[in-house]
């Protein structure tokens, strides 16, 4: 697998840089977890949207027997565009994910947290949903109504496991790496989206938990904020 170091520029993700050094060179001591994970998880989101963009999956306008389709927005005719799905974009990341870098998710102490911790909704720590199937990770306020039938971010324990006891298989890996992005990015979302929801949208221990985990990944891919971009490292300015 291709290092993202090999593939991608810095000056690629300047708005994920931007974000790193916000918190790594301002007043971290003074930064609340939440505020922090916040700046990283704007990093993470600015990562997937150019990766994905790199492997051909961006917006795209839709047409019909070549004809630009259109729609009306408040009296103007608009083109109709296809946006990429975050589970794209998701999968995008993941594929340029070293192996170095998954394992080390998988192997990170605060992975096992989300693995065993039970999701709570309304003040009430979910089990299994109506189907039976076993609960962990974090839920998706945003999509959630119900405690019988949950939308959440898992984790497979199983495989979790046998990876933990000696059964590393690349596939494995991956798998285990994917659901950790995704978790990451739910966790994400409920902060910006909760609003006065509680439960797994406010839940401090789940951000630092997850905190050095979303570090990892951005980290991967942007260097650090000690190493300024040099100039033969940014696109020439254009006029």
């Amino acid at each position: 697998m291709v290092s993202p170091s090999r593939t991608f520029r810095a000056w690629q993700f300047q708005l994920a840089f931007s974000m790193v050094r916000l918190v790594e060179e301002g007043r971290r001591s003074e930064m609340e977890p939440i505020e922090q994970y916040m700046c990283y998880w704007v990093s993470f989101n600015n990562i997937c949207v150019t990766i994905a963009h790199e492997q051909g999956c961006g917006p795209e306008l839709l047409t019909e027997d070549g004809e630009l389709q259109l729609e009306q927005v408040d009296g103007f005719a608009m083109p109709i565009v296809r946006k990429p799905k975050e589970h794209d974009q998701l999968d995008a990341v993941s594929k340029v994910l070293s192996p170095q870098v998954k394992e080390s998710l998988v192997l990170h102490k605060c992975t096992r947290f989300f693995v065993n911790r039970l999701p709570r909704f309304q003040g009430q720590e979910l089990t299994v949903d109506s189907r039976g199937q076993r609960l962990n990770g974090v839920l998706s306020i945003g999509r959630t109504v119900e405690a019988a039938n949950p939308v959440w971010s898992p984790i497979d324990h199983v495989l979790y496991y046998a990876y933990l006891n000696g059964d590393r298989t690349s596939e494995g890996a991956d798998r285990l790496g994917r659901e950790i992005l995704t978790l990451l990015n739910t966790i994400g979302k409920n902060l910006f989206h909760g609003g006065k929801r509680v439960d797994d949208a406010s839940d401090i221990n789940v951000v630092e938990h997850a905190l050095p985990l979303l570090k990892e990944v951005v980290n991967s891919f942007v260097s650090s904020p000690g190493r300024r971009m040099s100039s033969t490292s940014r696109p020439a300015n254009r006029v």
